[in-house]
């Protein structure tokens, strides 16, 4: 596949393509993506996602339209969400946990005018979900990797595109180029929207903070739908000109196999993902692992110094689909990369404000709502109705999150507005209790939430998993919380032990889930679960 373009964005610096030119120009050769099914060249990617862009060019694409993706781990991820900004139009990855409900949801919210999907991933057929809602929005279904009836091949558009080479379009740097639906923990999902140039100013970001170079090769596990995925592997990968090693199938010894073989120095996901690798039998096969970002679930302190302990510079990180990384140096002090969320990146700002007024805005190590702001914040949500809620009036992004700043400019998170249980009328923050709870040899995970109680307002549930055969108590948990220090009033009076725990695709607990499935209180048994 061959196909010699002109340069295609004069070298804006605010434009991904850009990055990309330069990548080739530079060596056209160099390794850009290494997948499940093989290995590709920078040269190879751009030759296949202009004929890709050109393809939806000729199929009636334009600046502007939502294109939705269902895709795994795949090159096909990566060349779609270079096709899509390529052209201006505007990138809407979708989970592939996601159902008929989330699908449709998104598909109808984003006004998708194309969706690609895989014919079957893991034995889940995606395009028979999608067939029907594409035809109910009026949107085209496009099918990677196999056929389903009365639909285009993700090969047939490349093809198009390679045969004719239409003109491409000048893409805009504050247009919107991204629809990524949050992971829908609490209520509805929230579609947010970025620009190329948010999306760049983040990435730019992120590579000063982790001190990153061409030659810094990233693993990525995290789903390329997601906030992680698609930012560090998509558009930092291809700003750095670095090779990207890309697992579609999340499993610990093909990672550390993946790792190994490919000498992948740094990378990025949330807890299990970190837990997983640290726990490896064979820590001497990940001496190339040099940074690992943490975020998107509780991140135990004790985790991170483990991690630290194997020689992985192990780093909480602190960001959401509206700010994706707001803090988290590889410079910053190794204790305090355990104990808080990391210093405030150089080009953002956060504040901390009263939680029942927030002109108040609060000193050092008092807790409150965490707001921020930075040139990589996103443009709003795709339901505009959202905005005035998520903003402030001068500006500032509320994250709905609860934290502290100290004088050095670390940030702590406390938990969420929503991840507070009222008991007694007193505030308990969940994170707090997990932090310790995980501690314990005999615990692998752990949330903690609140179900409704008449007496107490919200009654305290520990979920857990254990491992092993080791199976704690409630009496157990409740003696490891003393010796810690922590206030009675703080222990939960259920403990429920299960096998795994609901999660998204981002590696986050669904707490919504625990909740629904315990808010009978009159279900759980007396004592322990």
């Amino acid at each position: 596949m061959t196909w010699t373009a002109r340069k295609s964005v004069s070298g804006d610096p605010d434009l991904l393509w850009s990055y990309l030119d330069s990548a080739v120009d530079r060596d056209p050769d160099r390794i850009a993506l290494v997948t499940s099914r093989g290995r590709l060249s920078f040269g190879d990617m751009r030759n296949e996602a202009l004929a890709l862009a050109g393809g939806l060019t000729i199929l009636g694409a334009r600046a502007g339209d939502t294109i939705t993706y269902q895709t795994p781990n795949w090159a096909e991820t990566a060349i779609l969400a270079l096709a899509v900004m390529r052209i201006g139009a505007i990138c809407n990855p979708v989970v592939p946990i996601y159902r008929e409900r989330e699908v449709r949801f998104i598909m109808t919210q984003a006004k998708s005018r194309f969706v690609f999907a895989p014919e079957t991933y893991r034995g889940f057929s995606h395009a028979a979900l999608i067939a029907p809602i594409a035809r109910e929005i009026g949107a085209e279904l496009i099918v990677c990797q196999g056929d389903y009836p009365g639909t285009r091949r993700y090969s047939d558009v490349v093809a198009m595109g390679l045969e004719e080479h239409p003109a491409l379009p000048h893409p805009e740097p504050d247009a919107d180029a991204l629809y990524l639906y949050t992971s829908g923990t609490e209520g509805q999902p929230k579609g947010v929207r970025h620009s190329q140039r948010t999306l760049l100013n983040e990435s730019r970001s992120v590579i000063e903070a982790t001190e990153l170079g061409g030659d810094d090769i990233l693993f990525m596990g995290s789903p390329l739908s997601h906030i992680t995925g698609f930012m560090y592997a998509t558009i930092a990968g291809t700003v750095l000109g670095a090779k990207v090693c890309l697992l579609d199938i999340w499993d610990v010894s093909s990672a550390v196999d993946l790792i190994e073989s490919e000498e992948c120095a740094w990378t990025v996901g949330a807890t299990p993902f970190l837990q997983a690798l640290v726990d490896y039998p064979q820590p001497e096969r990940l001496k190339s692992l040099r940074v690992f970002r943490c975020g998107g679930a509780g991140v135990p302190p004790s985790l991170i110094r483990k991690a630290q302990s194997r020689g992985i510079r192990a780093l909480r990180t602190y960001g959401c689909s509206e700010h994706p990384t707001i803090s988290g140096n590889v410079s910053d002090d190794p204790a305090k990369a355990s104990s808080t969320d990391g210093r405030v990146h150089r080009r953002n700002r956060v504040r901390i404000v009263d939680l029942d007024d927030e002109s108040r805005i609060l000193p050092a190590d008092i807790s409150g709502e965490i707001q921020t702001q930075g040139p990589e914040v996103f443009l709003g949500y795709v339901d505009a109705t959202l905005d005035e809620k998520a903003f402030t009036p001068d500006g500032w992004l509320r994250t709905g999150d609860l934290g502290t700043l100290d004088a050095q400019g670390y940030v702590t998170v406390t938990g969420r507005r929503k991840d507070i249980i009222i008991r007694k009328g007193e505030n308990i923050s969940a994170k707090e209790v997990e932090d310790l709870i995980v501690e314990m040899p005999e615990i692998a995970q752990c949330a903690v939430i609140g179900v409704p109680d008449e007496q107490r307002g919200e009654l305290m549930v520990a979920v857990c998993t254990h491992r092993s055969s080791a199976r704690p108590t409630l009496a157990d948990i409740a003696a490891h919380l003393a010796e810690a220090g922590l206030a009675r009033q703080k222990f939960p009076e259920r403990l429920e032990v299960v096998e795994s725990l609901p999660m998204n695709a981002a590696g986050k607990i669904l707490k919504v889930e625990l909740r629904r499935r315990y808010a009978d209180i009159q279900n759980l048994e007396k004592g322990e679960g």
